[in-house]
């Protein structure tokens, strides 16, 4: 059986066309899965002042809880995204902008009975550790790769320069063609 090849898709949380994408990726994957090995990295672009403190929520919920719950939680987020757009939170505090993230982990049902409450994400929302590092380290990995904007997508290990965010299934397949 011949090795799948990789796919990895760069997403800013609040990224509208990263949203445009997540909103394609199950097609993709079902399309493409026998092909490709799919991943997902989060990173934050500069003009999206709250993408980092979404993506520190999402490192946060994966530390605490698993990939599996971090993923409800960036699909709340897209869900969500309206929610803190600049226009939305206009010149708000950093603790509503954290107020904000938590009620969306909340929406998402990341939370257990035990040692993960809407407390304790509101506490180590900015922790180094359990939250900024993992965010940083993956930032990292997306800037190794030249990303930079959202949504990318590196195949093979390459940039796949002339992409559309909202391509589907068969706009991807034309793509996979030429490379």
């Amino acid at each position: 059986m011949p090795t799948k090849k990789s796919w990895k898709v760069f997403w800013d949380l609040q990224c509208p066309y990263s949203r445009a994408n997540w909103r394609n990726i199950r097609a993709l994957k079902e399309r493409f899965g026998s092909e490709y090995d799919f991943t997902i990295h989060l990173t934050s672009l500069v003009f999206h002042p709250q993408a980092f403190t979404a993506q520190c929520g999402a490192s946060l919920i994966e530390s605490h809880s698993g990939r599996d719950m971090m993923f409800k939680y960036v699909d709340a987020c897209f869900e969500n995204q309206e929610l803190y757009m600049n226009a939305a939170l206009g010149d708000a505090k950093k603790s509503e902008i954290d107020s904000v993230f938590a009620d969306i982990a909340e929406k998402a049902g990341v939370f257990d009975d035990g040692n993960f409450s809407k407390q304790v994400f509101l506490q180590q929302l900015h922790d180094w550790e359990k939250a900024v590092k993992p965010a940083y380290t993956e930032h990292k990995i997306a800037l190794g790769y030249g990303v930079y904007g959202t949504p990318k997508q590196v195949i093979d290990d390459k940039l796949v320069p002339e992409t559309e965010s909202a391509w589907g299934p068969d706009e991807w397949a034309n793509k996979l063609k030429s490379l």
